[in-house]
């Protein structure tokens, strides 16, 4: 009987989660004005740890987040929601290295919707919750590159195979260069291909 107890309360709760934490009280316009204007901590305790990334606007429900080269890092695009709430879609396509640059992204991505969600409840960035806790509740965007470890390996072994790849090609050409070499010093004709002609007979 506790366990039936216990459950229902869970399973109450899961139902009642509709994935619409991405939707806030709040106009389009004064949606864009909080976020444009919210600064972005440089103190390693941000959502962008200690980058210098900082919000901008196109002034049409669009917020990005960039370095001070230009590099975007995420973007934010609010639409209307019924006629007194806002709807924002976020999606992440900063820097990264290699195989694990989606899941840089997915992580970053997870901060910023932090970093807006505190912005637009007026709380203090909780460095915890950008962890996930807070992005959980917002739908997935098409956008976003898959960010799992199952992606990460799979672009690593892809990565491992071009490299092998390169090596063959580099190392089949060099081999070719020094027959044809060779084949010259003995007063070969060597095309790859093709017979090998010795002009001198």
């Amino acid at each position: 009987m506790k366990y039936i107890l216990l459950a229902v309360p869970a399973f109450a709760l899961l139902a009642g989660c509709d994935m619409k934490g991405n939707v806030y009280a709040l106009t389009p316009q004064q949606t864009y004005d909080k976020l444009v204007a919210a600064p972005v901590s440089w103190d390693g305790k941000g959502p962008f740890g200690k980058l210098d990334v900082s919000p901008g606007g196109d002034g049409n429900g669009t917020v990005r987040w960039k370095s001070s080269y230009g590099t975007r890092f995420c973007e934010a695009n609010i639409v209307p929601e019924g006629t007194d709430k806002s709807r924002i879609n976020v999606f992440c396509d900063g820097p990264g290295e290699g195989a694990a640059t989606g899941m840089m992204q997915a992580m970053y991505r997870k901060a910023i919707i932090e970093h807006i969600d505190a912005t637009l409840k007026d709380r203090p960035y909780d460095a915890r919750k950008a962890q996930g806790e807070t992005a959980t509740m917002w739908p997935d965007d098409a956008r976003q590159a898959d960010g799992s470890i199952g992606a990460a390996s799979s672009e690593a072994l892809k990565m491992d195979r071009d490299m092998h790849q390169m090596i063959n090609d580099a190392d089949n050409h060099e081999a070719e260069a020094a027959a044809e070499a060779a084949q010259r010093a003995n007063g070969v004709n060597f095309k790859p291909g093709q017979p090998m002609i010795n002009p001198s007979k």
